[in-house]
């Protein structure tokens, strides 16, 4: 859309993690993996839109958390209000699915479902970045959700697949835990095998599927009817599924590391 000399961009509906800038590198580690030529000539490490959003919502919650715990009074404000409901919300959801390993996983749970929410809902509100061209400005959205990269929910994954390896080991051992693929009979390895696999590709694309279908639909409906009318569907698209999806995943987070941990119970070191 544009008016006059300046320009409204919306993002492409197929977008890849674009690239932002390089960080320059010296001739030895010109080699090294994901090392790009740029237009210089010269070799560096990019850095796309995806890491530099994330580095703002890792920001944004430090600067959130600081702030919001700077001053904690007995009759609280507006932020320590919020910031006591959300901790109210997440400690009850964790102890009723991980009763006394709560006190063990509290953190990671609390953590990951903050920073995926964030990153879910980034693209709710409208902060715009400017580029002139021949004279005319342009704006466009300057982060794309964390979460519409593969990248990033295969790295949550992996997180939480590292946390329930680790919790059925340490519980099981490793013998123990090899047996249990051969649980209840032998036949069912296979099978067994297959769905330990299968979770963390079910709990990375499952959120990335519909962050990016998300981005997608919106696109569509801005392409067809550019004024208005799309505009309060970003409470569904972007705010209200972001919150589901930070739930669902971290609800999967905690069914896999519970099936992990079994009957036993936390016992502090």
């Amino acid at each position: 859309m544009r008016l006059g000399a300046i320009e409204f961009v919306a993002p492409p509906l197929v977008e890849g993690p674009r690239i932002v800038f390089f960080i320059p590198l010296p001739e030895a580690l010109h080699k090294i993996p994901f090392a790009m030529e740029m237009a210089n000539g010269q070799y560096g490490l990019p850095v796309s839109i995806t890491v530099v959003t994330t580095w703002f919502i890792i920001l944004a919650l430090f600067l959130i958390f600081k702030c919001g715990t700077k001053r904690l009074e007995l009759i609280p404000g507006k932020l320590q209000i919020l910031l006591e409901s959300v901790y109210e919300f997440l400690d009850g959801i964790v102890e009723q699915m991980l009763g006394s390993w709560k006190k063990k996983y509290f953190s990671y749970i609390s953590t990951l479902f903050l920073f995926i929410f964030l990153s879910n809902i980034v693209s709710f509100f409208p902060i715009p970045w400017y580029s002139v061209d021949g004279g005319a400005i342009s704006f466009s959205p300057a982060f794309r959700a964390p979460t519409a990269d593969l990248n990033t929910t295969v790295g949550l994954a992996l997180l939480t697949t590292f946390a329930f390896l680790k919790a059925s080991i340490k519980t099981n051992g490793i013998g123990g835990y090899l047996k249990g693929f051969a649980q209840p009979i032998p036949v069912m390895l296979p099978l067994n095998i297959i769905g330990e696999l299968a979770k963390p590709v079910n709990i990375s694309v499952r959120l990335f599927g519909n962050m990016f279908a998300g981005g997608v639909i919106m696109g569509l409906l801005y392409m067809a009817v550019p004024w208005g009318i799309p505009a309060p569907l970003h409470l569904y698209f972007d705010l209200f599924m972001g919150l589901v999806q930070s739930f669902v995943f971290i609800m999967l987070s905690m069914v896999y590391i519970q099936g992990a941990l079994g009957d036993s119970e936390y016992v502090e070191n």
